[in-house]
């Protein structure tokens, strides 16, 4: 999953308890042995925003 600087600013528009499965999500991925750039990037974009939004 690669994520574009337009996709990543729809990030604002979904929930945060979406935003919190696909991370979850990537979570379960990365652990079965998936550790491509792209989640890895896809996943700290995910957790920036919701800190954010925790601000």
């Amino acid at each position: 999953m690669f994520r574009t600087r337009s996709a990543a600013s729809d990030m604002q528009n979904q929930s945060s308890a979406d935003l919190q499965r696909e991370y979850d999500l990537i979570s379960r991925e990365r652990d079965g042995g998936h550790n491509a750039l792209s989640a890895i990037n896809t996943q700290n974009d995910i957790a920036r925003e919701l800190e954010r939004r925790e601000s």
